[in-house]
């Protein structure tokens, strides 16, 4: 007789209640790790940094800066009520923004809402675009004209979006603001080769595509011309913050300093501050270790897995110029992960000059 195929004579399995007591652990450990992280998610914190410009006058010691970037569409509350809160009593001259305020499908209202978190009289915001926000500039036949629906309607709401250096601070040392693009641009020859592609529109028969290019150009034109003004009203000592959405590479502020000359008439000064944001920290950050990817633009070499985190986020410098890379609010596509952020609180930043040595 053959017993053991007789269940009533099978081997009884053994149990591994510790496992399964285990398994049931790292699982319960796992759910409060992610509802603990979504409620991080959820708040904004406000971080603040001093940065040293050792030629700041004056007239310029403790002029703060609020950088915020990288909303990407979200809210914190139905009218960003959790920002407003975390800047209740925060004080500060300024707003500046460095992109990537609009939802992955192109919605600003929650930007707009941020925008109305200021009183814009009184505390000016200063924007610019990111690369995954819609062109800032459109050629397509508009007849409000040739910026876009999201730049308009921020402009509306009180912002200013920034096309072109900007002084804010009168006096005999001025605070200027400015793309980081029109640092280096050689303005030169541009404006004939605008008036060239103007005069082609002006020669095509008369249709709503013809004068929206025309009003395309126009502005082009208009943008030039405001650059060339500025760069010969900027004076030797005055403070220059560049804005940026991606952070610069250390060829990049190389290039900065070559066109730092006046030998050519497209002469800028040294700059003081560069603001950026793009990375959102990593989005995924590791504690103890920091970001867990980059894109491939970051200066971390070629970019990728567990970059140098001093180049990620915060405060650094290069060549003697410091460069602050905000944490910013939201998630981005070109981090290629998972979209949220993981122990990687959502963080505005105060900056605060002075011309004193803090570290």
């Amino acid at each position: 007789m053959r017993y053991k195929e007789d269940p009533l004579f099978a081997e009884e399995r053994k149990r591994h209640p510790a496992l399964a007591l285990l398994l049931l652990l790292v699982l319960t450990l796992l759910c409060i790790a992610l509802v603990l992280n979504h409620i991080n998610n959820s708040r904004v914190d406000l971080l603040k940094e001093t940065v040293t410009v050792p030629t700041l006058p004056s007239s310029l010691e403790g002029f703060r800066i609020l950088h915020i970037s990288d909303l990407h569409g979200l809210w914190f509350g139905q009218t960003q009520d959790r920002l407003r809160d975390t800047l209740a009593s925060a004080r500060y001259d300024i707003v500046c923004v460095t992109g990537d305020v609009t939802g992955p499908d192109g919605s600003f209202d929650a930007f707009l809402s941020l925008i109305d978190l200021f009183d814009t009289e009184k505390t000016p915001v200063y924007f610019i675009p990111g690369d995954e926000d819609p062109p800032a500039l459109t050629g397509a036949a508009d007849s409000d004209g040739p910026k876009s629906a999201f730049v308009r309607a921020a402009e509306e709401h009180g912002a200013v979006f920034l096309d072109a250096p900007l002084k804010i601070v009168e006096g005999k040392i001025s605070l200027w603001l400015s793309p980081e693009w029109t640092y280096t641009l050689d303005i030169n020859g541009l404006d004939e080769q605008y008036a060239d592609y103007l005069s082609g529109c002006r020669s095509q028969p008369p249709s709503p595509e013809r004068d929206a290019a025309m009003a395309y150009w126009e502005y082009q034109i208009g943008q030039v011309n405001r650059i060339r003004a500025a760069r010969r009203e900027m004076l030797e000592g005055d403070v220059h913050v560049a804005l940026t959405h991606h952070p610069l590479q250390l060829s990049a502020l190389q290039t900065l300093q070559e066109w730092t000359s006046t030998d050519n008439d497209s002469y800028v000064r040294t700059v003081s501050l560069v603001l950026s944001g793009h990375y959102v920290g990593g989005q995924w950050r590791l504690p103890g270790v920091g970001a867990v990817r980059v894109p491939e633009s970051a200066e971390t070499g070629n970019g990728g897995w567990f970059p140098d985190d001093s180049r990620v986020v915060g405060l650094s410098s290069f060549l003697g110029v410091p460069q602050y890379i905000s944490p910013g609010l939201g998630t981005s596509s070109a981090i290629a992960l998972p979209p949220l952020r993981l122990f990687n609180t959502p963080s505005v930043t105060i900056l605060t000059l002075t011309s004193r040595l803090t570290h």
